[in-house]
């Protein structure tokens, strides 16, 4: 394929990857909504205010990997840590979780919104056309011994060892084991510092299109290929598999996607190659079992249940050799009537429909556009005359969509 090609095709796979992702005001609206229960956690009447309450995102929401549910009807999550600053000694798992729980339950508007208890969060429903809710795991800072031990023994550096939390799990309350640890924001960092190049370049282009600082422009705006590559192999995996509790996991397709990918500027291209690239980041233990380690915690494998279930291993592997002949076949495809099945099947008819109609329609205008400065440049076309508007509609290579 040549460059021109690859543009084109990641021009595609860009707009399909747009529809997949949320709206700007979908994310506007979520962050509003858990800012706003920030702001009730860490009230001044608040009995948690003395333990300094932080609400943050994490998961894919955190770093720009989020997609639509497959149905229209389904509603999408934001998880979020709400971290309390007290010590682990001091405190229970279930007085962590209580706390929380409790404050939530004293605004009768977050009362009325509450799940049942979940096993590590508090469920908050958001019964509206935006269809959403939030999940905040309560959590408490981990200890400077565990911070050290992840950066002396374990190599990670200190940048992301630091963020390292003790969260709950009623599942545990019962057992020996201390807190569960996690650490979604030193994830969410690693994941960011393996696209910084590109992320940087295209903030700033897009600071410069909005003329404003590039501090000002928000992260949700940049989407970079890695963002698209995973949002695009998470919907390839729903369509193939859809409610499966065996199929690929989200965490596993990205970090290995986060690990292959080398900062590729065109998304058809990063596709492919980080496809390819993929299952070398898949170690083996002593026993032979397969390992993707947390990039923040080596300790913890993210394919840790492959070996207890092996149909978990058998469709991984399964999904990754289909995802990389279908985009090898995609490669021979030329033109967008003839891209259009094979697009459908991979990421669903109406979200490609939307895309390619968009497509279409933008590129009529560039064509109308460049013939229109190449005539004025010849003199057919006076520079004068007002260039008519490209009737667009009439040109609509897929029929009606109303989905």
């Amino acid at each position: 394929m040549t460059p021109e090609i690859d543009r084109e095709y990641s021009k595609i796979l860009d707009k399909i990857a747009e529809k997949l992702d949320l709206t700007d005001n979908q994310y506007e609206i979520a962050t509003r909504s858990y800012q706003a229960v920030a702001s009730w956690l860490d009230a001044p009447d608040s009995p948690l205010r003395p333990y300094r309450p932080h609400i943050s995102p994490q998961g894919s929401f955190r770093y720009g990997t989020v997609i639509r549910p497959l149905l229209e009807d389904e509603e999408y999550d934001v998880d979020l840590t709400c971290k309390l600053h007290i010590s682990e000694s001091q405190i229970s798992q279930q007085w962590l979780k209580k706390v929380v729980g409790d404050r939530l339950k004293a605004n009768e508007t977050y009362k009325r919104m509450l799940a049942p208890e979940k096993r590590r969060c508090w469920r908050l429903q958001y019964n509206d056309q935006f269809r959403f809710h939030l999940d905040i795991v309560p959590s408490i800072p981990d200890s400077a011994q565990y911070i050290q031990q992840l950066t002396t023994q374990l190599a990670v550096p200190r940048s992301l060892a630091v963020y390292v939390l003790c969260i709950t799990d009623n599942e545990m309350w019962d057992t020996d084991i201390d807190f569960p640890k996690s650490n979604p924001e030193g994830y969410a960092l690693w994941f960011l510092q393996t696209m910084k190049v590109e992320f940087d370049r295209r903030r700033m282009l897009l600071a410069e299109q909005m003329k404003m600082s590039v501090d000002d422009v928000p992260e949700y705006r940049v989407k970079t290929p890695l963002q698209r590559v995973v949002q695009l192999l998470k919907r390839h995996r729903d369509l193939r598999y859809g409610d499966n509790p065996n199929s690929p996991i989200s965490i596993i397709i990205t970090t290995l996607a986060a690990k292959a990918y080398q900062n590729e500027t065109d998304i058809f291209v990063a596709l492919r190659n980080v496809l390819s690239r993929m299952a070398s980041f898949i170690e083996l233990d002593e026993q032979g079992n397969k390992v993707v380690k947390n990039p923040v915690n080596p300790l913890e494998n993210f394919a840790d249940k492959w070996a207890e279930n092996p149909e978990k291993e058998e469709l991984f592997f399964e999904w990754l050799n289909r995802a990389k002949r279908d985009f090898d076949q995609l490669a021979q495809k030329r033109g967008l009537p003839e891209l259009a099945v094979p697009l459908q099947q991979y990421f669903g008819e109406n979200i490609v429909k939307k895309a390619l109609n968009e497509v279409a329609e933008q590129t009529l205008k560039e064509r109308e556009a460049n013939r229109l400065f190449m005539a004025a440049g010849t003199g057919i076309l006076s520079s004068q005359q007002t260039p008519k508007s490209v009737p667009v509609t009439q040109h609509n290579p897929y029929g009606s969509d109303k989905g």
